[in-house]
């Protein structure tokens, strides 16, 4: 009996490698996507820690006005950085649905070649065993009427 061969084997196999491709670039938009919420957390962290300093100062100094006015073009410096960055999350929140769904695309090709493969092989198993069970049927007929000539002739022999 042959071994089983798919005919689309080099296909999923190239299917294979491009879904690779397409996981390998959805992880890293998800990774620079990361990177721009950590950024967006440093900038809001960094405003608020302005924030109460400027709340502190107030409280604590009588010379502030100088120092206050540093800090309030300081938050609305922030305040832009955050929208600008705000901007960025956004476009790269676009680009990691893009690639999500390239990759599902991707992926849902090679699942049906996989699929397609199991039912070939299954079908390639299920002829090969009923060709070696056609064949063993034919042995043993052979075998039975073999056995039967040589019990008819040994009768007729007078044995």
């Amino acid at each position: 009996m042959k071994k089983f061969k798919f005919n689309l084997a080099k296909v999923l196999t190239q299917r294979q490698i491009i879904a690779d491709i397409a996981q390998r670039s959805f992880a890293e938009a998800q990774a620079t996507h990361n990177a721009e919420i950590a950024k967006l957390n440093e900038m809001t962290k960094i405003k608020n820690r302005s924030l109460e300093e400027r709340a502190t100062l107030i409280e604590n100094s009588r010379d502030w006005v100088n120092s206050v006015a540093q800090i309030n073009n300081f938050i609305i410096g922030q305040d832009l950085r955050i929208k600008n960055q705000n901007l960025r999350l956004q476009e790269s929140e676009n680009l990691v649905e893009s690639r999500r769904e390239i990759l599902r695309e991707k992926v849902s090709e090679v699942k049906i070649l996989e699929r397609l493969e199991e039912k070939k092989k299954q079908a390639y198993v299920s002829k090969a065993a009923k060709e070696e069970q056609a064949e063993l049927d034919e042995l043993s007929v052979l075998r039975f009427s073999r056995n039967e000539n040589l019990t008819k002739g040994s009768h007729e022999d007078g044995i």
